[in-house]
C-alpha cells in the first residue's frame, strides 16, 4: 500500500462532528400528514478495504493487461466468463477449471436502461447496462454498452469488448461496443418514447453536473 493511504482509515472515527434539526412530515397517509422535527447528525468515516481475489486473480490480472480471462471445465467443457473457479455442475464434483484467453466478441443477451446509478456514475447517466455472453462462453458477464443511442439497441446484437485507457484491475476496466449495426424490432413510435423517457434523466444531469 502507498504511504498517502497508510493513515486514510483514521481520519474518520466514526464520532458525531455535528447536527442540525430538520422540518419534516410524519403520517401513515399522505392526505392526513403533520408537521415533525427530525435530528440529522453527521459522522465521518474514511477506512480502506484490502481483499484477496482469490481464486480468480487472474481473471483482473488479465484486465491489466487488456486481455479477457475466462475458465473451462476439464469435464463437462462449459466455459464461464465471468470465471468460477470451479465447474457448477454436480456432475463434475466441484472440478477446478483451468485458465483460457476468451475472445474479444460476444452476443448481447438482455440489457436495461439506468435512470439511476451509485454516485460515481450519477454524472453519466442515462447509460446501457448490457449482458453479454462471450463467444465460446456458457455464462454472460456484465458491462456498459456504449457508443449507441438507447433507443437503438437490440437484443442479440453483436458487440465487441473494449478495453478502458488504464486499466485498474477492476470490472468496470471493460465495455461493450456495437460490432456492427443492429437490425430494429422497435417501430419509431417506440423509439420515440424511449426518447421522452430519458429526457427528463439528461436535464437533470446536466442541471448537476453541467453537461
Amino acid at each position: 500500500m502507498e504511504e498517502k493511504w497508510k493513515k486514510w482509515g483514521k481520519i474518520g472515527k466514526w464520532d458525531v462532528v455535528d447536527y442540525k434539526i430538520i422540518e419534516g412530515k410524519k403520517g401513515n397517509r399522505r392526505d392526513n400528514l403533520s408537521k415533525a422535527e427530525y435530528m440529522v447528525i453527521e459522522r465521518p468515516w474514511d477506512v480502506i478495504y484490502s481483499h484477496s481475489y482469490g481464486l480468480v486473480s487472474p481473471f483482473f490480472k488479465g484486465l491489466l493487461e487488456k486481455k479477457l480471462m475466462g475458465t473451462k471445465c476439464p469435464i463437462c467443457k462449459d466455459v464461464f466468463c465471468p470465471p468460477r473457479a470451479h465447474c457448477w455442475r454436480n456432475e463434475c464434483n466441484l472440478q477446478e477449471t483451468e485458465w483460457i484467453e476468451m475472445p474479444l466478441k460476444g452476443t448481447l443477451h438482455c440489457y436495461t436502461i439506468l435512470g439511476f446509478s451509485a454516485e460515481a456514475f450519477l454524472s453519466e447517466l442515462p447509460f446501457i447496462l448490457a449482458y453479454v455472453r462471450i463467444d465460446g462462453a456458457n455464462t454472460s458477464i456484465v458491462g456498459r454498452l456504449k457508443e449507441i443511442n438507447p433507443e437503438d439497441v437490440e437484443c442479440d446484437m453483436r458487440v465487441e469488448i473494449k478495453f478502458v485507457d488504464k486499466p485498474k484491475g477492476k470490472p468496470t476496466d471493460i465495455y461493450f461496443v456495437p460490432a456492427e449495426k443492429p437490425i430494429s424490432r422497435k417501430t419509431e413510435e417506440q423509439k420515440e418514447r424511449i426518447r421522452k423517457q430519458l429526457e427528463p434523466i439528461k436535464e437533470w444531469v446536466k442541471k448537476k453536473f453541467g453537461k
